[in-house]
């Protein structure tokens, strides 16, 4: 049985929000530091109704998002294994299926007595768990130098490099530049 789109949509916001706090450089630049704008843009690639932030915990979260996602694109699958449970136990991930409006039931992982923040992370941890039992091989980093972003190969052929045509491009012309006499 195919995911839902909601669990595919907070994985994808996983490595957006992973993205945001854990990689040092994107598309050629420093990345600045993590902030609220960085939390709510990737909180709405899940969802329409974005919280308060906590940007402290979303911030710790991001990080060890992007560590674990990082051990799955280096083929650490173990390490990633524990990575993700150990956030799984953090957050106190539990189970509970969830309407709202006319939408169809879906699971949710935020357990009572949890932070909204907390559980956003204890689902962002479950949907990363769900790719490590299934296919990480998608999950990629950016090849470009100076871009530590990770992203998601969409491609049919499997053979994205990039995390977008902004570092594809940089990549092309330095090569360019480097052939030049």
């Amino acid at each position: 049985m195919p995911d839902t789109d909601h669990l595919s949509d907070s994985f994808l916001a996983a490595v957006a929000l992973a993205n945001v706090f854990g990689s040092g450089f994107a598309q050629g630049r420093a990345r600045p530091e993590g902030d609220e704008a960085g939390v709510v843009a990737s909180l709405r690639l899940t969802t329409r109704r974005v919280p308060e932030i906590d940007l402290p915990t979303f911030a710790e979260g991001g990080r060890e998002l992007y560590g674990v996602l990082r051990l799955l694109v280096d083929d650490d699958v173990d390490a990633a294994a524990d990575g993700v449970n150990a956030m799984l136990e953090r957050t106190m991930a539990t189970p509970r299926l969830v309407r709202e409006g006319d939408q169809p039931w879906h699971l949710h992982f935020a357990g009572t007595g949890v932070s909204v923040a907390i559980g956003w992370l204890a689902e962002f941890a479950t949907a990363v768990a769900r790719v490590i039992g299934n296919d990480a091989s998608r999950l990629r980093g950016c090849e470009a130098e100076r871009c530590d972003n990770l992203f998601l190969d969409s491609t049919r052929s499997r053979t994205q490099r990039y995390c977008s045509t902004a570092c594809q491009n940089r990549t092309k012309v330095a090569a360019h530049r480097a052939r030049r006499p």
